[in-house]
């Protein structure tokens, strides 16, 4: 290679800047797809947390009723039918059976009564759920930084030093 086959130092300093943008970009672009890759693992993994704390509060929430789910489930079905079949009784103008009728009305006024007292047990156990989900959330958030940093997780001896 001779003297005059290689840039001078006017020329390379001449491209210096646009080549220092041109590193830039890639950095910035690069930067741009990691973000992004740990923005849909965290999505991912908020999502997974989404769905584990509501079905722990739904569970918590039918274990303060005392009810299984498929009971649940039954119970509401069962008040639905007894509120159409009241109501189609009353729109009937030929109604002879009064006093049936307003048995099914107590009946009715019972369970929704019972439903009501379930309601406020849910609205006391509020605090309470909360803070499990909040503990079940902060354990996993722990639980995925320590994954994330590879590092195991230290696990607590349940049983007394002697």
């Amino acid at each position: 290679m001779s003297y005059h086959d290689a840039p001078g130092l006017g020329r390379r300093l001449v491209r210096l800047p646009g080549q220092l943008l041109l590193a830039l970009v890639n950095a910035t672009a690069l930067l741009v797809i990691a973000a992004c890759v740990l923005s849909l693992l965290v999505l991912n993994r908020v999502d997974t947390a989404g769905e584990r704390i509501a079905g722990n509060v739904t569970e918590a929430a039918l274990a303060r009723l005392q009810v299984s789910p498929g009971e649940f489930k039954s119970r509401i079905e069962a008040l639905d039918g007894k509120i159409t079949t009241l109501a189609a009784q009353l729109s009937d103008p030929d109604l002879r059976d009064h006093w049936e009728v307003a048995q099914q009305l107590k009946e009715l006024n019972r369970n929704l009564a019972d439903i009501r007292l379930a309601a406020v047990g849910l609205s006391a156990a509020g605090p309470e759920i909360t803070d499990t989900a909040f503990e079940q959330a902060g354990d996993m958030l722990t639980s995925a930084l320590y994954t994330l940093r590879g590092c195991e997780t230290a696990v607590e001896d349940s049983k007394p030093s002697s």
